[in-house]
């Protein structure tokens, strides 16, 4: 059973919006503590993303591409493969 205080929505937004402000990967952590903190630091930690890497990242290989010489990403529209 999760401790009260994590019931009062407000201060735990406002808590992990500071965490993820100050370190990201402490925010991670944080968010694996408690099933209850889980899905509001993951989406403070989504709208924190600096560029839209991460995001394009966790959509299949076959749509994106990566430009090695500047690590940009490219994404391709291909939609899925032909086996």
């Amino acid at each position: 059973m999760p401790h009260p205080i994590v019931e009062i929505d407000e201060l735990v937004r406002l808590v992990i919006d500071e965490l993820v402000e100050m370190s990201p990967p402490a925010a991670v952590s944080f968010a694996l503590t408690c099933r209850s903190l889980e899905e509001p630091t993951l989406k403070s930690l989504w709208k924190q993303q600096p560029s839209l890497n991460n995001i394009v990242n966790v959509l299949p290989g076959h749509t994106w591409v990566t430009d090695e010489d500047d690590n940009d990403i490219s994404v391709s529209g291909r939609g899925c493969p032909v086996d």
